[in-house]
């Protein structure tokens, strides 16, 4: 079985994430159109203001058809743990309640909860917090999309590293992304998280 690797931790800034509340960041690679199978996946843990990363390749068990996207083939799952079996290994590790972060989070979250599906495991945050949601208010003004979105097109702008649709990179810049646009705009992380109303 593949070694779910420990990512390195990405620096905190200073006051952004409250002690009563935890974070776990998301990033999704799928292996076809269907959007309901996984073949990639990064984490981010932030419990307690401190943040460990994850990340694995994961056997979707269908032939995966976007390797032209994210460059994981059907050779690169043969060893890898199923979603069950990976969220068996995680689980323990996530706080009982915590704010699911991702860019663009109906997708990520629809595939966890599709994928997980399968096996009978139920994955429901109580709390969802989209940094879209952040640069949009931040970058564009609120309710007028004014630019481009896109987590490549931001981390380019707010200087952060990326190497797109590696779920290790995206979930990185993901968190660091959120972390640039709460201080550019001197915001505080609570104003952006709301209820997870399924």
């Amino acid at each position: 079985m593949h070694r779910t690797i420990l990512m390195s931790n990405t620096d905190l800034t200073s006051n952004i994430y409250p002690a009563n509340k935890n974070f776990v960041f998301v990033d999704v690679e799928t292996a076809n159109w269907n959007n309901d199978r996984i073949c990639a996946i990064g984490m981010i843990i932030v419990e307690n203001g401190q943040g460990t990363g994850y990340y694995t390749l994961i056997d979707p068990q269908v032939h995966i058809t976007f390797s032209y996207i994210h460059g994981i083939t059907d050779a690169d799952v043969l060893n890898a743990p199923t979603i069950d079996v990976f969220w068996n290994v995680m689980k323990p590790l996530i706080p009982s309640k915590f704010v699911f972060v991702a860019h663009n989070y109906r997708f990520d979250l629809s595939v966890m909860k599709k994928d997980l599906g399968r096996f009978g495991i139920e994955f429901s945050p109580e709390e969802i917090l989209d940094t879209m949601w952040v640069a949009r208010d931040i970058l564009y003004h609120f309710h007028t999309q004014k630019g481009d979105l896109r987590l490549n097109t931001l981390s380019e702008a707010l200087d952060v590293p990326l190497f797109h649709h590696n779920a290790s990179s995206d979930i990185s810049a993901t968190k660091q992304v959120l972390e640039k646009l709460l201080v550019m705009g001197n915001r505080r992380i609570e104003e952006f998280i709301r209820p997870y109303n399924p």
